[in-house]
């Protein structure tokens, strides 16, 4: 509610002191009752209905500032304060922080806002932990839908290659690793040791792949990419 002016306070202190109740002068003026209890205590202690002088901390932004502020939250109502304080310099020449402009905000009325958050989806195709008893009474006893997933869904994604590869060539160690520790080690040495041909040569060979599955109706392909193959040559660009 805006404050009572100057010439308001005079008129309510001339209709209490001329006898009128405290909540008829609040409703001839249209003050809310509280406001003109302050007032006329006020008058009572000190004599004076200026307001009294007080030791609020400074703003630490401008009025153009605080517009500015608004506006850019107006344009994107999910953009954190955090990224506005970082972006906004105050009267000191200091950055402002995040709750200073969350309170400007509130003042304009304008709340967080934070983004629609859809269903959570997992990949739950027919691998035979999934596909096992105590999983479908597990799924159905916490009522999880779960779509049919087709008899024929080989996995294409080329990094299976990879994993594939330095699987063999963690278990052709001498010797096999004994613990976590060495486990980690040998898998980064083996990472490493991947020629770069061999990724680019599983790359360059998903079209041919892609046909192969194609024309085996979705089922088993004789294509297989070998460590350490030489590399195959890539597909002709697309006319």
């Amino acid at each position: 509610m805006p404050k009572m002016s100057q010439v308001l306070r005079e008129r309510a202190i001339g209709m209490l002191t001329a006898g009128m109740s405290t909540r008829a002068v609040a409703c001839e003026l249209n003050v809310h009752f509280s406001t003109m209890s302050r007032l006329q205590r006020c008058f009572r202690e000190f004599g004076s209905i200026s307001n009294r002088p007080h030791n609020r901390r400074p703003r630490e932004t401008t009025p153009a500032q605080d517009l500015h502020i608004q506006h850019l939250h107006l344009q994107d109502r999910l953009r954190p304060a955090t990224r506005t304080a970082a972006a906004t310099i105050g009267l000191h020449n200091q950055r402002n922080s995040a709750q200073t402009v969350r309170n400007h905000l509130r003042e304009a009325h304008l709340h967080a806002r934070r983004p629609h958050r859809s269903l959570d989806l997992t990949a739950h195709d027919n691998a035979r932990p999934h596909v096992a008893r105590i999983c479908k009474k597990f799924l159905e006893a916490e009522n999880i839908p779960v779509l049919a997933w087709p008899a024929y869904s080989p996995d294409m994604s080329p990094i299976e290659h990879v994993w594939d590869a330095l699987d063999r060539h963690i278990r052709q160690r001498v010797p096999v690793p004994a613990n976590v520790q060495k486990l980690r080690t040998a898998i980064e040495e083996e990472w490493t040791n991947i020629p770069q041909a061999t990724i680019n040569n599983l790359m360059n060979s998903m079209r041919r792949r892609c046909v192969a599955l194609r024309e085996a109706n979705g089922g088993h392909t004789r294509y297989q990419l070998v460590f350490g193959s030489p590399r195959t040559p890539p597909d002709p660009p697309i006319q």
